[in-house]
C-alpha cells in the first residue's frame, strides 16, 4: 500500500513539474517577413517631410554658382511650409512641415544658418579665408564653413534621427500600455524616417537622407542591414505583443543608426585628410563631418557622451582653413575608439 502511495506521489510531482514548465514558457512563435509589408502601414507624413528636405537641399545648392543669390526667407518658408514654397503642390497643402518636428532648441540655430548661407551667396567673387564665396564649387563663409551642409545635417540629426530614436521608438509612443494599433503606427512612422525601400537591402532604389548615409557604410559596418532587420522583427513582435522582443529591437535600431552616422563622420574626416591641400574639398568634407558629429546628440541611448561630442568638435575647431592634419587624425581616432571602429577606420 505504501508503495502505491509512493508511485502516485512521484507521478503527481512529475505532472506538476511539466505543467509548471509549460506555464513559464512564454516564447512566442511568429513569422518575420523579409520586407516591410504589414497590414495598415502608413508613414505618408514622414515621406512628405523627406520630400521637403530634398527640395530644401536643392534650393540651398543654387548658391554654389557665383552670382546666384539664395533667399533666406525662401529657405525659412521651405523649412516651415509657409507661403506655398514647394514646387509640388501636394506638399504645400499637406499640413506638414520640417520646423515643428525639429528638436526645439535647434530650430533657431537652423534658421540662423539660413541667414548665413544667404549672406554668403551675395558674394560676387570666389571665396577665400576671411571672405565668403564659392570655393571649389562649394559656397563657404569666411571660416570655410558650408552652411548648406550644416543645415542638412542639423535636420538629419535634430529631426529625422531624433524623431526615430527619441520620439517614435520611445515608450510614450510604443509602450505596452498603449493600444496595439497606436504602437504599430508609431513604429511605421519611425520606419518612414529611415528613408529606405520596403524591401531594402535587396532594393536600394530611391534610398535617401539617413538611409543613404547608412547604406554607404553598410558594406563595412552592416549597420543599415541590422537596422532594417530590427525594424522588421520589431514590427512583427508588436503584431504579436511580444514586448520583450520589441525592446530588444529598439535597442538594435538605435545602436545601428548611431553607428552609421558616426561611421559617416569618420568617412568625411578621411576625405578631408585625402583632400587636405585643396581648400574647397577640405572645407566641404569638414563641414559634413562637423554636422554629423553634432547630429549624434539626439539619440537618448547614444554610445558617445555629450562631453565627448564637444571634445571632438573642439578638436576640429571653428575655422576649416586653419585645421591641421593632426586635428583631423585626433578627431578621427577619438570617434573610432568610442565606437570600436579602429580596425576599419581607414577604410570608412
Amino acid at each position: 500500500m505504501k508503495k502505491e502511495y509512493l508511485i502516485i506521489a512521484l507521478f503527481s510531482i512529475v505532472v506538476l513539474g511539466l505543467n509548471s514548465c509549460k506555464k513559464d514558457d512564454n516564447t512566442k512563435s511568429y513569422d518575420v517577413p523579409t520586407s516591410y509589408n504589414f497590414d495598415s502601414v502608413d508613414y505618408s507624413g514622414q515621406t512628405a517631410r523627406l520630400d521637403m528636405l530634398t527640395e530644401l537641399i536643392n534650393e540651398m545648392k543654387k548658391g554654389r554658382t557665383i552670382g546666384t543669390q539664395v533667399s533666406a526667407q525662401k529657405l525659412k518658408d521651405l523649412y516651415s511650409n509657409t507661403n506655398s514654397p514647394f514646387t509640388a503642390a501636394a506638399l504645400n497643402t499637406s499640413g506638414k512641415q520640417l520646423k515643428d518636428k525639429t528638436f526645439v532648441t535647434e530650430q533657431a540655430v537652423i534658421e540662423g544658418y539660413m541667414d548665413d548661407l544667404a549672406l554668403a551667396s551675395q558674394a560676387s567673387a570666389a571665396g577665400s579665408q576671411g571672405n565668403a564665396g564659392v570655393v571649389g564649387g562649394f559656397l563657404l563663409d569666411g571660416n570655410g564653413a558650408e552652411h548648406n551642409e550644416w543645415i542638412q545635417k542639423s535636420i538629419l540629426g535634430a529631426l529625422v534621427y531624433y524623431q526615430i530614436t527619441a520620439v517614435y521608438l520611445d515608450d510614450a509612443k510604443i509602450g505596452s500600455s498603449l493600444a496595439k494599433s497606436v504602437r504599430q503606427h508609431s513604429w511605421d512612422e519611425a520606419f518612414g524616417y529611415f528613408g529606405v525601400p520596403k524591401d531594402y537591402p535587396s532594393n536600394k532604389t530611391g534610398i535617401r537622407h539617413l538611409g543613404k548615409y547608412g547604406n554607404d557604410r553598410d558594406s563595412l559596418l552592416g549597420n543599415n542591414t541590422a537596422a532594417m532587420n530590427a525594424y522588421l522583427k520589431g514590427r512583427a513582435a508588436l503584431n504579436n505583443e511580444d514586448n520583450e522582443e520589441v525592446t530588444k529591437q529598439v535597442a538594435i535600431i538605435r545602436e545601428n543608426l548611431e553607428k552609421g552616422i558616426a561611421g559617416t563622420a569618420i568617412h568625411y574626416i578621411n576625405e578631408a585628410i585625402k583632400g587636405f591641400g585643396t581648400d574647397g574639398t577640405r572645407c566641404h568634407t569638414m563641414s559634413e563631418a562637423v554636422g554629423l558629429v553634432r547630429a549624434l546628440r539626439y539619440n537618448p541611448a547614444k554610445k558617445i557622451t555629450d562631453t565627448e561630442i564637444t571634445n571632438v568638435l573642439n578638436t576640429l575647431g571653428t575655422n576649416n582653413y586653419n585645421v591641421t592634419l593632426n586635428d583631423l587624425n585626433t578627431a578621427k581616432n577619438t570617434l573610432s575608439s568610442i565606437y570600436g571602429l579602429n580596425s576599419v577606420k581607414d577604410q570608412l
